[in-house]
């Protein structure tokens, strides 16, 4: 009974580990107004290619953006960082 508390207590702790590992990488992305995060999901999008929302596990972001830019490469111009529905953290890049 012992070893099936610890093998669900390692399943739970590897769950948390990816789901903290997803988090910083999106947010590092974003927050470098490098790209939009790989691993949300987008539920409202713009017509321009990836303005919107997007949604992670606990975690969203607000993002605008120049994706259809023919001059220079697609990037993040403005976000807003959600954990579990509170404002963590924004940025603009002007």
């Amino acid at each position: 009974m012992r070893k099936i508390f610890k093998i669900i207590f390692v399943i739970i702790l590897a769950v948390i580990l990816l789901w903290v590992i997803s988090g910083i990488i999106d947010f590092s992305l974003v927050n470098g107004f490098e790209k939009k995060p790989i691993f949300a999901i987008p539920t409202v999008t713009a017509d321009d290619g990836g303005s919107g929302t997007y949604q992670g596990l606990g975690y969203s972001f607000e993002i605008e953006g120049d994706f259809m830019s023919v001059d220079e490469p697609p990037r993040v111009t403005y976000y807003e960082y959600y954990i579990l529905g509170s404002l963590i953290s924004k940025g603009n890049t002007d």
